[in-house]
């Protein structure tokens, strides 16, 4: 069993309730937990927008953190394939696609910073 399916079948256990919604980062269900919407799999809290005006408004923010997670993930799939490579010229380009994320990750941050 995955570690998302385990993490949802605890979160019911704790009274949460799988809502119809997904979540826009990882399409997930969401769960309603004292009155807080979360996305297991992402482990973060996610707001709903009701009116149709105010999502532009939103969707930058929930645009960034759906990159944000997806750099994440990508840091840390690099990372075990580091942990794992013997040979010098791969680990060279595994470095290299590193030091490219961890970039995409530093002017990330700096954009949600100015947001």
């Amino acid at each position: 069993m995955g570690e998302d399916v385990k993490q949802m079948a605890e979160w019911l256990r704790k009274g949460a309730t799988m809502l119809s919604e997904q979540c826009p980062a990882c399409g997930s269900p969401l769960f309603k937990l004292h009155e807080e919407i979360w996305c297991p799999n992402c482990n973060k809290r996610v707001i709903i927008v009701k009116k149709e005006e105010e999502a532009p408004k939103m969707a930058g923010p929930m645009l960034l953190a759906g990159v944000e997670d997806t750099v994440l993930r990508k840091i840390s799939e690099i990372n075990a394939q580091i942990k794992a490579e013997k040979d010098p010229e791969k680990l060279e380009k595994l470095g290299d696609l590193l030091s490219i994320w961890l970039e995409a990750l530093e002017k990330l941050k700096k954009i949600q910073k100015a947001s």
